[in-house]
């Protein structure tokens, strides 16, 4: 799960968003951002989830659909 939080984390970098703060609960792990336009965004990782090959790159395809928005 770290490493997937680690490129979570770079993946809203690269993708132009800023002030990210991760936070962990019991089942969940958000990731809160803010977007180039000022824009306050949130991506939620269930924490019992297989990551498979594609995990990843879901992730972030839904970060570039927030940061677009």
């Amino acid at each position: 799960m770290r490493k997937l939080v680690r490129d979570v984390v770079a993946a809203v970098h690269e993708e132009g968003g800023s002030n990210v703060r991760v936070s962990q609960g019991a089942k969940h792990t958000r990731v809160h951002f803010t977007g180039p336009e000022g824009k306050r965004s949130l991506v939620i990782l269930h924490r019992g989830t297989a990551i498979g090959r594609w995990f990843h790159t879901a992730i972030r395809s839904q970060i570039r659909r927030k940061l677009a928005e």
